[in-house]
């Protein structure tokens, strides 16, 4: 086994081809937003140009975080998650875009601190899992769940009920591969899922003809006039929703529905469209492909999948899903292979971020699941988003670096032997 530090600048396969990987899928979206752009004609705005800037300076934020040890970083965890709490609450003293507190305009650029919440995050809790075993315990979870629910309160209040959603999902795989009780997390789930589906009522008294509607649409069932009810039943989560967010809910529940089609479920069903058109193979006819473009709003953020399935079909689709397969199975082998508690939970929360946001957005793209504005990793238009996820990536290569190189198992050491590590071993993963 040769010491860590003295070969961390040495490339390493897996760093190689997550980089390889990480690159090519940033040329996928440059080249999507580029036809996006094209299908709108004159006057749309640059924004390919702009995101390959957005890349330069990606990849210089990459080398950063992999040069800078990890350890340091993490020394300075709280601090960071300090500063990006900062940003959350001074996002509401500037004025709001299209209805949202999410951008703070620094003139060169629009810095969107949800972006970085997700990382700093990540690296806090990280850092905190790392201490060993206190979270076997349920009291011992409550920590980890409060850290979590400060961000995502302060999201949702922008709002921003997509970023906010990946907060979860990152927390329970991290606790998970943390060694926290598997039973003790169904358990949450459980609780938690009844929670918020649990019948709540609501009087229609002060309710619009549209809010109305919308409520009905995602309702359990309803009291009074089925046209006009005077109370509407519908789980807890959906009766704490504002009225704005319902629209993507009842488009999401009523797909097939022709008058839904022509409002809520408007960007749903076109998605949908401008993914198929593609076929196998890609669109060969321009003029067509450039109208099914042209009829997709936000296509070059939260519905550039769609672009990528409408603009080189299936095979293009596939290309995109086998480089996050490739991120993803690198990103498992690394967590596997470093001991460093600390340096493997921040492998596997990198990972599980990247993998939930594909999962949203890809589903979402295609009916599975409800539109959120979630960004795909790398490929959708945003400097913000981009820029942090090649410093994630950058910090799963940093791990990477630094574990021991292994020409053989350790001396007398077993599969099953994890008494090296107060933590769940990913060995056989």
């Amino acid at each position: 086994m040769l010491p860590a530090g003295k070969s961390w600048y040495v490339p390493r396969v897996a760093s190689i081809f997550i980089v390889i990987a990480m690159i090519a899928l940033i040329a996928v979206g440059v080249a999507a937003i580029h036809v996006s752009e094209h299908a709108e004609g004159p006057g749309g705005g640059g924004r390919w140009e702009k995101q390959m800037i957005f890349a330069a300076v990606g990849l210089v934020a990459f080398l950063l975080a992999v040069i800078v040890p990890y350890q340091k970083i993490g020394s300075q965890a709280y601090i960071i998650f300090g500063f990006t709490l900062l940003l959350l609450v001074l996002v509401f003293f500037v004025p709001a875009v299209r209805g949202s507190h999410r951008w703070i305009d620094l003139k060169v650029f629009k810095l969107q601190p949800s972006e970085l919440a997700k990382l700093s995050y990540i690296i806090l809790l990280a850092w905190y899992l790392r201490l060993g075993g206190h979270y076997r315990k349920l009291i011992g979870l409550v920590p980890p769940f409060l850290l979590t629910l400060i961000p995502m309160v302060l999201i949702l209040r922008e709002p921003d009920l997509g970023t906010a959603i990946l907060f979860l999902p990152t927390l329970f795989f991290m606790l998970y591969m943390a060694g926290a009780k598997l039973r003790h997390l169904v358990g949450i789930v459980v609780i938690a899922g009844v929670l918020v589906l649990i019948p709540i009522s609501r009087s229609t008294q002060g309710m619009t003809p549209g809010e109305i509607k919308e409520r009905t649409a995602t309702a359990y069932w309803t009291v009074g006039n089925e046209k006009k009810p005077r109370i509407i039943v519908s789980a807890a989560i959906l009766a704490a929703m504002e009225k704005h967010q319902l629209p993507r809910i009842s488009g999401w529940l009523q797909q097939g529905d022709a008058d839904a089609i022509k409002n809520n479920g408007f960007h749903l069903y076109h998605s949908k469209i401008v993914l198929g058109s593609g076929k196998f193979i890609g669109s060969k006819d321009w003029i067509d492909a450039e109208w099914y473009f042209s009829i997709l709003p936000d296509d070059h953020t939260d519905f550039i999948f769609s672009i990528v399935g409408g603009q080189w079909g299936f095979a293009g689709c596939f290309l995109v899903l086998l480089l996050y397969a490739v991120i993803l199975i690198l990103g498992v082998e690394v967590a596997a292979t470093t001991y460093d508690p600390f340096g493997r939970l921040l492998a596997v929360g990198v990972i599980g971020l990247l993998v939930s946001q594909m999962f949203i957005n890809i589903g979402m793209t295609m009916g599975i699941m409800p539109i959120t504005g979630m960004t795909l990793p790398f490929v959708s238009y945003g400097g913000s988003s981009l820029v942090i996820n090649c410093i994630a990536l950058g910090l799963l290569v940093n791990v990477a670096q630094r574990r021991p190189i292994l020409l053989g198992r350790r001396a007398f050491e077993h599969k099953e032997d994890t008494s090296h590590a107060p933590y769940r071993p990913l060995e056989g993963f």
